[in-house]
């Protein structure tokens, strides 16, 4: 089998879709399918044997993201070369669309994700006027392809509302040996404070992620809990600059990190906390329980697949933040309830492996290409 990968955002970039990716690469190319991602340039990266890379324009209100040109006459002849089997595309825009084009020419069966709540997002950046013909566009868009791939049940019932068809789940995992309880080697808290209660939140530091409401929280426990909480937020994006105004000594920054580094930060915590409602699936929310910390997240999203209330997380109202502050301090003062929560996660997490998913993944292409040829014949 071989696979074609049409994606607007792809490492160096980095968020929970370019890090299913990465992932989606390392068990392709450990199980030996054959496979190419066409993607965004964002600097000096080069193309190699399995990723061609564009140059693109960057996006004003994601100025990290970019939005690849890519030149189809290059695409198409790399598809020829590398007599494709199916192509699935992972972002509905300027790549996206090269991909549809391709396949229509080739006749190649073609596949789409949804991984974006675009209307949600449309209404935080204040262009809510915009839903209709976004959403008609997405609409349009994801018609082409035999099946839509929903990383959560959430998402995929949301779309049916909406009238997509042919919708079919492909979940997330996480790594079980890069996040684990064995990473805490205490390096985060010689920084932070050894006698500190660390609080981590893990993302994009954006204003769609819930983080004004978790700043009205920290305000609310400050009162009282000042000088034993530390909250840490690892990250990058436009919400940094009121977060760095934010007049509280005990908010740290440490933008961007990844791999060891996070595992560690992971681990070092002793609270993930995650007010996001806008997530498709909430990949971070999964390493903090691989951690082996205790987590609240919220009772909205993709994350309700997996997070269950009082058993391997805290669920508190969506943009509540006397409930969410309410719950930081519940979980801080209650060693118990830290341990409960915690086992409860870990658990979950052991249980969602990648090569289980991508395994998934694989065999829907199957199915998909013996249809495509049933369909032709």
């Amino acid at each position: 089998m071989r696979i074609a990968y049409f994606t607007d955002t792809y490492y160096p970039e980095i968020n929970g879709v370019t890090n299913t990716l990465l992932c989606l690469h390392k068990y392709l190319d450990d199980n030996n399918i054959e496979h190419i991602f066409f993607t965004p340039q964002y600097s000096e990266e080069k193309s190699g044997a399995y990723i061609m890379r564009f140059k693109g324009l960057k996006i004003p209100f994601y100025p990290n993201s970019r939005l690849a040109l890519p030149y189809h006459t290059v695409v198409k002849k790399k598809i020829q070369e590398f007599q494709l089997d199916i192509i699935h595309i992972v972002t509905e825009f300027t790549i996206g669309n090269e991909g549809i084009r391709i396949a229509r020419e080739m006749n190649i069966p073609v596949v789409t994700s949804y991984h974006t709540n675009i209307e949600q997002y449309l209404e935080y950046f204040h262009v809510k006027l915009l839903e209709k013909p976004v959403k008609a566009y997405f609409h349009k868009f994801h018609s082409n392809a035999e099946i839509t791939f929903c990383p959560s049940m959430q998402t995929l019932l949301h779309l049916k509302t909406q009238g997509y068809y042919n919708l079919d789940i492909w979940s997330r995992g996480v790594d079980n040996t890069l996040y684990s309880p064995l990473k805490r080697k205490n390096r985060w808290r010689k920084q932070f404070g050894t006698d500190k209660f660390i609080c981590l939140y893990v993302g994009r530091l954006s204003y769609e992620k819930g983080l004004d409401v978790y700043i009205e929280a920290i305000k609310k426990i400050n009162k009282n809990y000042g000088c034993e909480i530390v909250f840490v937020f690892a990250g990058d994006g436009p919400y940094r600059n009121t977060l760095e105004s934010f007049e509280a000594d005990n908010v740290k920054l440490t933008g961007f990190i990844r791999g060891e580094m996070l595992a560690e930060l992971y681990a070092d915590s002793d609270l993930f906390v995650f007010p996001s409602g806008t997530e498709t699936f909430g990949n971070v929310l999964l390493e903090a329980m691989a951690s082996g910390i205790p987590a609240i997240c919220t009772n909205s999203g993709g994350v309700t697949d997996f997070a269950v209330n009082n058993k391997n997380t805290i669920m508190v109202p969506f943009r509540d933040s006397n409930a969410l502050a309410d719950a930081i301090v519940r979980i801080k003062e209650n060693s118990l309830l830290q341990e409960k929560i915690a086992a409860g996660g870990l658990k979950t997490a052991r249980e969602r492996s990648w090569n289980l998913i991508m395994n998934g993944l694989i065999n829907s292409y199957a199915q998909i290409l013996e249809q495509y040829a049933e369909k032709r014949a």
